[in-house]
């Protein structure tokens, strides 16, 4: 029988298994870590864990909370709906561009990926930036509940919208920029508001269990301006033709510098955030195409220009538009961007995907198409790959 092991012994073990840990930990790339592909545990949550929301749940909901952040005072404010006079005491500029920013699936406030799009935003300037936190609603492994949940948190953000008009907010400079799930929900947003939004921005509207009635998902009547960017269409985001203008990022639907990554669709799908902030310091232009993302265009838009993608896309921008770029957005590295940020560029193992010599080959284009009649439930998310 094999002795036990001293006690000393078994310290000197812990403690080397701790360092161990601790080394991985300190090596893991905060944006891959946002994205889960290192790991394929929720923490201690479980499926009872989940919550779900009736759907005339009682509003405001505690677990609903949207936080201000501005040029003036960059740091959170949660909004103070009780008080009338929150608005004009804060930091909020009426003669700022006001954006709502929305996050997806295991988000929330502070996390990543979303909090590269908030800091690209405070440090462009001339923007008021609401940050809504659902991240209770929508945590992981709660795919299901979060869908489920879409609706109630839509109706509490629309009487919060409602409370900071009548406060003195301006809408018709409200721009809803929302990623994944976040995408759907500025378009449910808008079905309980009683003025029109000026502008959504959906990156990478979600798929999986999104249903095609338009109460239900984002589409072109939720804003005077709805435009839609593609980068991982037809796996975790949609392929359907969702905006005025839908643009097509290097096909659409697999981004190639995600290719040599653990979870290339996951990625893709993470990066079109990299993209809109990117759209703030330069612009990349799209050129008009077909429903097929390509870069034919046809005879009927020959004649169209070429338009920016992001932010600053114009309103009268309409129809299908492809971009072809292999490096990565947003990436102070590899674009060039002195503005860029470090977490929209990749570890060293996965760069070359962005810098191959030859180039790789033109990812294979997604088909826009209008809405689907029926949803697979088999393209459900893995369950061990947390998405978002």
């Amino acid at each position: 029988m094999a002795r036990a092991r001293a006690p000393s012994q078994l310290a000197c073990v812990a403690l080397a298994t701790i360092l161990l840990v601790q080394g991985v930990l300190s090596q893991r790339h905060p944006i891959k870590e946002a994205l889960m592909l290192h790991t394929d545990a929720y923490g201690n949550a479980t499926f009872e864990d989940c919550v779900w929301r009736r759907d005339k749940e009682a509003c405001p909901d505690a677990n609903v909370n949207l936080h201000l952040y501005t040029e003036a005072d960059p740091v959170k404010n949660v909004v103070d709906l009780s008080s009338e006079d929150w608005l004009r005491q804060s930091g909020w500029d009426p003669a700022h561009e006001t954006v709502l920013l929305i996050h997806g699936y295991a988000g929330g406030d502070d996390t990543l990926p979303i909090v590269v799009l908030r800091d690209a935003y405070l440090r462009r300037g001339g923007y008021n930036v609401f940050m809504l936190d659902w991240g209770a609603l929508c945590q992981p492994p709660c795919y299901v509940a979060a869908v489920h949940n879409l609706r109630p948190v839509a109706r509490c953000v629309a009487d919060a919208l409602a409370a900071l008009r009548r406060a003195g907010l301006r809408t018709d400079n409200l721009t809803c920029v929302g990623h994944s799930l976040g995408a759907h929900l500025c378009g449910i947003i808008a079905n309980f508001l009683t003025f029109r939004m000026n502008r959504i921005i959906g990156l990478d509207p979600a798929r999986p269990l999104i249903r095609s009635a338009p109460a239900l998902r984002l589409d072109p009547g939720d804003a005077r301006a709805v435009h839609v960017l593609h980068t991982n269409a037809g796996r975790y985001g949609e392929a359907a033709r969702l905006g005025h203008a839908d643009f097509c990022l290097n096909g659409g639907r697999s981004q190639p510098y995600c290719e040599d990554t653990p979870n290339e669709a996951l990625c893709s799908h993470i990066w079109s955030i990299c993209y809109q902030a990117e759209s703030l310091f330069r612009a990349r232009e799209a050129a008009p195409c077909g429903r097929r993302c390509s870069v034919k265009v046809p005879p009927s838009r020959a004649s169209a220009l070429p338009v920016p993608i992001g932010q600053p896309a114009p309103m009268s921008a309409s129809g299908a538009y492809c971009l072809e770029d292999f490096s990565t957005p947003f990436c102070p590295y590899t674009s060039g961007l002195k503005e860029g940020d470090h977490r929209c560029c990749l570890d060293e193992q996965y760069a070359a995907a962005a810098t191959a010599d030859p180039p790789r080959k033109r990812p294979r284009p997604i088909r826009l198409r209008g809405p689907r009649s029926k949803q697979n439930i088999s393209e459900f998310y893995n369950v061990n790959h947390p998405q978002d």
